[in-house]
């Protein structure tokens, strides 16, 4: 049962990220240099953050590792692992070919993987 609300929320925070990228797309947005080569987005950012505050929400003990912003500490023995732009190069240069990634692990093994691509509306 604790299965099904792990992916529920991993669906919806998906979704809504994606609905953030594809909606600032074709907008002027801010692009940073993140080390010698990577990119990272203000709406990589904001994506995150609204995956972040959601898996909060609704596990506020459990860690999350996200690509921009590190790790957060939790109680539990899951971990949620989120990319909320991948593919960020793609994105920067209008390219329409990324995705959120979001994933979850119990204990070091996985239990689920989303990755949406707002694009194409394909999830899996």
């Amino acid at each position: 049962m604790a299965e099904s609300r792990f992916f529920a929320v991993a669906k919806e925070a998906a979704l809504e990220a994606g609905a953030i990228l594809k909606e600032h797309l074709a907008t002027d947005f801010k692009i940073y240099k993140k080390g010698i080569v990577n990119l990272v987005t203000e709406v990589d950012l904001k994506a995150e953050k609204m995956i972040l505050d959601r898996i909060r929400r609704d596990f506020p003990d459990h860690h999350i590792l996200s690509e921009e912003k590190g790790s957060y500490e939790g109680e539990a023995d899951y971990r949620w692992v989120i990319d909320p732009l991948d593919g960020t190069t793609n994105y920067s240069h209008r390219y329409p070919a990324f995705c959120v990634s979001i994933g979850l692990e119990h204990a070091g093994k996985t239990l689920l993987g989303v990755v949406y691509n707002p694009i194409s509306q394909e999830m899996f």
